[in-house]
């Protein structure tokens, strides 16, 4: 007999955690196709997700009840899942999770929020991807955090740039999350890898960009060891068609000091000003103009 074991809605962003819930307040997942309460959902205890962190991930916001950029993550999903030997067919990204993100963003009622797509490798035996789709019922980021910025440090272990973990959004998430633990202990909001080279890779949860002039941006480039992000895709994209200069090439982290401004994007934050890393100010340590162009461009 397989036997079970249950799991969690919770999602982890580095945020406070969101109000306790009332009685009548449920919060309903999808696991493998079927709408139940998050309180009932389980997972084998033979899959190798669970055992193992063998599988993937990717983030959705959900904004005014839709799901935000869900092509550009399946699409990653999609490229990511063979690297793992993850037998996950067009049929399941296409059909069963976009259906299932529809499903959980109505049967939650959500409108701002942000949902958490995680596919395990399965049992050994059968090889069968699990797939579950849970929900978080607040925004991220509050607005706040834009109009401060953010406060970073350099996290004491590197990031390896050889690794071909980096390269994948993987449930293989420890060293993310010890990073995080590391920026909250040194009240940071995040935390910035640099790679065995010592050059700048990305945050715990986002990659990292430099204002470097007018109209110039730079960015890590992938090899440097990071996860290239959709929101990053999406910056060099737009911030390109509006006239900037992009580049993506190796950062020294004392770069940062020189830079006007400093951002940081992930598909959650979209694009976060970055003030202040170790204690020190960048630019004159408050949000700038290049920034706040570049996140309303985007026009999520």
């Amino acid at each position: 007999m397989e036997r079970f074991v249950q799991i969690s809605s919770t999602q982890d962003t580095g945020q406070p955690p969101a109000a306790q819930k009332t009685p009548g307040d449920t919060t309903y997942v999808c696991c493998n196709g079927e709408i139940i309460p998050a309180e009932a959902a389980s997972l084998p205890a033979a899959d190798r997700g669970l055992l193992y962190g063998y599988g993937l991930f990717e983030t959705f916001m959900v904004k005014k009840g839709r799901a935000v950029f869900v092509e550009e993550h399946l699409q990653r999903l999609s490229s990511s899942a063979p690297k793992l030997g993850l037998l996950l067919s067009e049929e399941d990204c296409q059909t069963g999770i976009i259906n299932g993100i529809n499903r959980v963003i109505e049967k939650n009622c959500l409108q701002e929020g942000s949902l958490r797509l995680t596919v395990t490798a399965g049992s050994e035996s059968e090889r069968r991807p699990g797939i579950l789709i849970t929900v978080k019922k607040a925004p991220a980021y509050r607005s706040e955090h834009y109009q401060q910025g953010f406060r970073a440090g350099f996290l004491k272990n590197p990031r390896n740039e050889r690794s071909p973990l980096v390269y994948l959004k993987s449930l293989n998430y420890l060293e993310n999350l010890l990073g995080r633990q590391e920026a909250i202990s040194s009240n940071w909001n995040e935390g910035l890898f640099l790679n065995t080279h010592g050059c700048l890779a990305e945050g715990t949860v986002s990659n990292i960009f430099l204002v470097t002039g007018d109209k110039e941006l730079v960015t890590p480039h992938v090899s440097s060891g990071l996860l290239p992000g959709v929101m990053r895709a999406k910056v060099l994209r737009k911030a390109a068609a509006a006239g900037y200069r992009c580049r993506e090439r190796a950062v020294l982290p004392e770069e940062l000091f020189s830079a006007k401004e400093c951002f940081l994007t992930n598909s959650l934050m979209v694009v976060m000003p970055l003030v202040e890393v170790d204690g020190k100010s960048i630019g004159d340590g408050k949000p700038g103009q290049a920034t706040g162009e570049i996140r309303a461009g985007l026009e999520i």
